[in-house]
């Protein structure tokens, strides 16, 4: 039998032993998750200063949070300020070696398998504004490249919150409403990617996906986020389904087109639950669900077994997972293909709020 590691681990904490063996491992991650900060800290491993400002985009927990819509749109508002931004990635799935540096910029077309699906979604939502995006696992490597290759003068690193080679000024958080961080575990056990004390870290918390949570819920996550950092500031957001794109012709379908029809929904995302819902709710009826593992590259293979199981009805599929989708689907797959394209909206002042923390003084070094 075949399990996804979130069904595995599903499998072994639904048994007592198995729980009390998950929690014993997440302490054990937890303790050295801490104890590697620490080692940063205390300057025992080393980390660089880069003569740019750098701001953090990250999260404590793994799966979806909305982190990559954040930045992009962050950005993309930076540089109507008159900046010139570049995003830095890790590269996560790839298969090019993890510190080889692959710069995207300008208006040509990237390969993901070269330099991740991330990588070539922000690509491609902000090359209209010529915003570049450096991947590399050394992110000073590729801040130092967008710097003196391209003149960049701010540095938004995409998912680096754990990563302390590269010293920042500001550190921003998102935090799941519909999976709130108080109520989860360390790795294994849980989805944390370090204990939730890590928060106070942050000099920013934004919390996603607030249409997923009550207000009471909300209210709740609120006083968390105080307990753990109460010197954080703290916006929130939404985020919104604008319409599909028609992947054949490249042209927007306005959402109505899938209200009280039978669709196939294929992804490979950190928090399907949310995209599956936010389906439902515009009408769709959800005929056939495929979800795979986080960043998994699809085969034409597995392409074919859609093809066959859908029967040419709609097939509806993320951004993030068309840039995995192989070469040849437009020739395997009989029926339109809908990409949901969502935007991000912040309530209140969570947009000025978010502003305000873009542009950081220098820290000391």
């Amino acid at each position: 039998m075949n399990l996804s590691p979130e069904k595995l681990r599903d499998s072994i904490r639904s048994a007592a032993p198995g729980k009390f063996l998950l929690w014993l491992l997440s302490l054990v991650y937890a303790g050295a998750m801490e104890g590697r900060r620490r080692l940063y800290a205390a300057g025992v491993l080393p980390s660089a200063r880069l003569p740019v400002p750098v701001v953090c985009f990250g999260n404590i927990s793994a799966g979806g949070t909305g982190k990559t819509s954040t930045v992009i749109a962050a950005a993309r508002e930076i540089k109507k300020m008159g900046f010139r931004p570049a995003i830095l990635l890790r590269g996560y799935g790839r298969k090019a070696p993890p510190r080889e540096l692959v710069l995207l910029d300008g208006p040509g077309e990237y390969d993901a398998a070269e330099c991740g699906d991330e990588a070539v979604i922000i690509h491609n939502a902000l090359k209209d504004v010529s915003v570049p995006v450096a991947v590399s696992a050394d992110r000073t490597a590729a801040g130092r490249a967008a710097v003196e290759k391209l003149g960049c003068d701010i540095l938004l690193m995409d998912d680096g919150f754990q990563h302390f080679a590269l010293r920042r000024d500001r550190d921003i958080v998102i935090v799941n409403a519909a999976a709130p961080f108080h109520k989860d575990a360390p790795l294994p056990l849980g989805n944390l990617r370090e204990s939730k004390a890590g928060l106070a870290r942050a000099g920013m918390v934004i919390i996603s996906h607030c249409e997923r949570a009550t207000a009471a819920g909300l209210e709740e996550l609120h006083a968390e986020i105080k307990k753990v950092n109460p010197r954080a500031t703290v916006a929130e957001s939404m985020h919104v389904p604008e319409h599909f794109i028609d992947a054949r012709r490249r042209l927007p379908v306005p959402l109505a087109t899938v209200r009280d029809k039978a669709v196939s929904v294929i992804s490979a995302i950190g928090d399907p639950d949310s995209f599956e819902r936010g389906l439902r709710e515009l009408g769709a009826r959800l005929e056939g669900v495929w979800r795979y593992p986080d960043h998994h590259r699809f085969t034409p293979g597995e392409m074919k077994a859609l093809a066959a199981a859908s029967g040419g009805r709609p097939v509806i599929t993320t951004y993030k997972d068309f840039s995995r989708f192989p070469a040849e689907w437009e020739t395997i797959l009989a029926g339109p293909l809908y990409i949901l394209s969502v935007r991000i909206t912040f309530l209140c002042d969570g947009y000025r709020l978010m502003m305000d923390q873009l542009i950081p003084p220098r820290s000391e070094a």
